[in-house]
């Protein structure tokens, strides 16, 4: 097993090295290449047929709303006099002004005028936030003044100037001169921009663009514009501009083609179609003081990534060092006491890489990122195709335990692949999805008060050592990532949500634990339920005391966390009593048969009944203020199905197991590896045109790594604990263990032998004592949240 695991690690960091070489080699110095400036004009495509989500090659866009638009055109960067937008040009150009002119006021008729200028205001205001001017050859008075920088008081500098012009050279070619003409137009813009240009001369305007000519549609043309608008004459315009390094839009003319079902006469676009094409356009102009440079950077068309943070220098410096170590290792015959074993630097040097790597991934521009977006079919077949997987690898265990280990780490692995494919469809917007998947939170949290409860009844071990172990091994990972990409610890929500129900789970078996083994036992529960729910509900978490110390969290986020499963770990916990205290009683009860029997047609009612009333429910948000009391009743069908005969109980999935493992990393390390931006964004490690080559290879890279990052995470745990429990009974099943093999003794074993963390840096028999390194560890993460922050 051990061997598989680092040969699918292997494969994983050699993909991800061709990845790298390959982005290098396309990566270019120039910022508005590398920043997505160029591209987002230039090319993209629809994401399916039914849609008009429009996805930039290679960047994520920002949907722009009212504003987002008033804080770009009023920015104080800006160099120009007006703060408006102008709009110059024919009908196809005015269709940009109207879908511009919707942001600021939603009530602008556009059909209100037609050949004539057109002025909208802020509202409120007697400022002009959009004007269009009618001249289809671009030869009136405002353009020349335009192109000539020659503002006055009745026509001041605009923010953004949009050109555009052809289809009346075409349409009446004996009034206007024809191609020959407008080629004499654009080669007299060309002229103008470029002399505007030059150090002293009269600047037009912070940006200037030109829209191409737009494709038409000839079935769909009058008679008279199908004998004039020819569309291999507005091939050859929209190619004469981009030859002539004009700065035109030509990914609108891929988002016409591509939509002719988005125009009635063939040359006119639909009004959603043109607000798409403008959103690009205001993507390119107001990115730069919009876009907040903080994680997540959701955004990345016409950005530039923020240049690595103290921390992160001093993040890579440390894991140089480990580097260095381990190499000198090799070389000195005598290792100091301080410096940790070969194999204990060998794990730090491949978590710091990791994290390292996540940072190239997520917080460069090194590799692309494109939107997410849900397609039915496409979440379909990867849960399908993960299905066939599951079901090709399913095999006997040695144990028919109910919720033996072997079951459980199945159960947290198909749960975390259906995870993983929702947040990488974006499957969040479909309640009937959504509401499952909380479901799928909630199975996590009922092993976790299941597992905890039956370890602490059966051991009767209350200390710190294995309290500690488990905290540890469950935050090391998210509160490492927190400080290398800038982001708060309550992002990577499972980690800290886990680590509270771990404590009030111990906290609840230690309090009076003789009554754990009587009826009180049920007592205590309750009142552990109360006790949180008013917690919860009556806002009485330390927010404040936590924010004197430097650490912002959001109570809101919190409080929706921990109050949408608050009851489900009691009821593992009530589960494993019943089981630890009743379970003999119950299986010679001459009942028991027919219970069993009538269990499972129950059980498929109630998943039914589940299913049924989360399906009618208006939206999540409703189906939200449900959740707390429902969700037992699918995790308590699943339970009762899973574990229905000796069969079922003594065969599970070798896949699921083995995603099971590595369950935490894989929740986590998706934010930065898996998916981009926090996961608001795909992370593109092929090419952003080959999504389901992409999909499987930056899975595949992803898992490898999550693998490794399992092992590492588990050797660091065991590194800074005196000592470790290498007892694991069956029934301790929550997703915070450590190390993540059948070798977890043996590799426990091994590491033992390294002095602790603190015991090397000081001999005092004082650094023994786990409560201090508590209170040291946590010292040492405020001091850094504050000086970090």
């Amino acid at each position: 097993m051990l061997k598989e695991r680092v040969t699918v690690t292997t494969a994983a960091v050699a993909v991800l090295a061709v990845a790298t070489l390959y982005a290098l080699a396309r990566f270019s110095g120039s910022s508005r290449v590398h920043n997505h400036c160029q591209v987002l004009q230039r090319s993209g495509w629809w994401v399916d047929n039914s849609s008009l989500v429009w996805q930039p090659q290679g960047c994520t866009q920002r949907q722009y709303a009212y504003d987002d638009v008033v804080r770009c055109m009023k920015s104080p960067r800006t160099t120009s006099v007006g703060q408006y937008a102008l709009f110059i040009g024919d009908s196809t150009v005015r269709d940009k002004f109207f879908a511009w002119a919707r942001l600021v006021d939603v009530d602008v008729d556009g059909d209100a005028k037609v050949h004539s200028d057109i002025t909208v205001r802020w509202p409120g205001e007697a400022g002009i936030a959009a004007l269009f001017v009618w001249d289809p050859y671009l030869k009136g008075e405002v353009a020349q003044q335009v192109l000539h920088g020659a503002y006055n008081e009745t026509l001041e500098q605009p923010r953004l100037v949009l050109l555009g012009a052809g289809a009346w050279h075409l349409r009446y070619a004996n009034e206007s001169g024809g191609i020959v003409n407008w080629r004499r137009t654009m080669d007299g813009v060309v002229q103008r921009l470029a002399e505007s240009r030059r150090d002293g001369a009269a600047p037009i305007a912070d940006h200037v663009y030109l829209s191409p000519v737009a494709p038409v549609v000839p079935d769909k043309l009058s008679p008279e514009r199908l004998a004039t608008l020819d569309p291999a004459a507005i091939t050859w315009m929209n190619a004469y501009m981009q030859a002539a390094e004009l700065p035109v839009f030509s990914s609108w003319t891929d988002m016409a083609r591509a939509r002719p079902l988005e125009t009635t006469d063939g040359l006119h676009y639909s009004a959603g179609l043109e607000r798409a094409a403008v959103n690009l356009l205001l993507n390119r102009v107001c990115n730069r003081d919009t876009i907040d440079p903080h994680p997540p950077m959701r955004t990345t068309c016409c950005f530039e990534y923020p240049a690595p943070g103290s921390f992160v220098r001093w993040y890579a410096a440390a894991t140089l060092t480990a580097l260095a170590l381990l190499v000198a290792h090799s070389r000195w015959a005598t290792i100091p006491r301080i410096v940790p074993s070969a194999a204990t630097l060998r794990q730090l040097l491949v978590f710091g890489g990791i994290l390292l790597i996540m940072f190239v991934c997520d917080r460069t521009p090194l590799f692309e990122k494109l939107h997410k977006h849900y397609i039915a079919w496409v979440f379909t077949a990867i849960l399908a195709l993960a299905t066939v997987g599951g079901a090709a690898t399913w095999s006997a265990d040695k144990s028919e335990a109910f919720l033996g280990r072997a079951q459980t780490d199945e159960w947290k692995g198909w749960m975390q692949i259906v995870i993983l494919a929702y947040h990488a469809m974006n499957a969040s917007g479909v309640s009937g999805i959504y509401n499952p998947v909380r479901v799928l939170v909630a199975m996590y949290l009922f092993m976790t008060g299941y597992g905890h409860c039956c370890f602490f009844y059966a051991k009767r071990d209350y200390g710190l050592q294995r309290l500690t172990a488990v905290l540890l091994r469950t935050n090391v990972l998210a509160i490492a990532l927190a400080y290398v990409m800038g982001t708060s610890y309550m992002d990577y929500y499972f980690a800290p949500l886990s680590s509270a129900w771990v404590l009030i789970v111990w906290a609840t078996m230690r309090v009076a634990p003789a009554a754990n083994y009587t009826h009180l036992a049920w007592a205590k529960l309750a009142a552990s339920a109360v006790i949180m729910c008013l917690i919860n509900g009556l806002h009485l978490w330390p927010f404040a005391l936590l924010e004197r110390l430097g650490v912002m969290w959001s109570a809101r986020e919190w409080e929706f966390r921990f109050g949408t499963d608050i009851y489900i770990v009691y009821v593992g916990m009530a589960v494993a009593l019943v089981r630890l205290q009743y379970g003999s009683q119950l299986l010679v009860h001459p009942r028991w048969p027919q219970l069993v029997r009538w269990s499972v047609p129950a059980s498929i009612l109630g998943l039914v009944l589940y299913f049924y009333f989360e399906l009618t429910r208006a939206s999540k948000f409703e189906y939200n203020k449900w959740h707390p009391y429902v969700s037992p009743l699918p995790v308590l069908c699943f339970i009762v199905l899973r574990n229905a005969n000796a069969y079922l109980r003594s065969h599970s999935s070798a896949m699921f197991r083995a995603a099971g493992l590595i369950s935490l990393e894989l929740f986590i390390a998706q934010f930065h590896l898996f998916l981009a931006a926090d996961t608001k964004a795909i992370l593109v490690l092929v090419d952003s045109r080959l999504w389901f080559v992409n999909f499987g290879v930056t899975a595949f890279v992803f898992v490898g790594l999550c693998q490794a990052l399992g092992s590492a995470s588990g050797t660091i745990t065991a590194w800074l604990m005196a000592k470790v429990s290498v007892d694991a009974p069956a029934v301790d099943i929550p997703m915070s263990e450590l190390p993540v093999a059948a070798d977890r003794p043996r590799a426990l074993d091994r590491l033992a032998s390294d002095p602790p963390l603190l015991a090397r840096m000081a001999s005092l028999p004082i650094f023994d004592s786990l409560a201090l390194r508590w209170v040291i560890g946590l010292f040492a993460l405020v001091l850094l949240n504050n000086y970090y922050d």
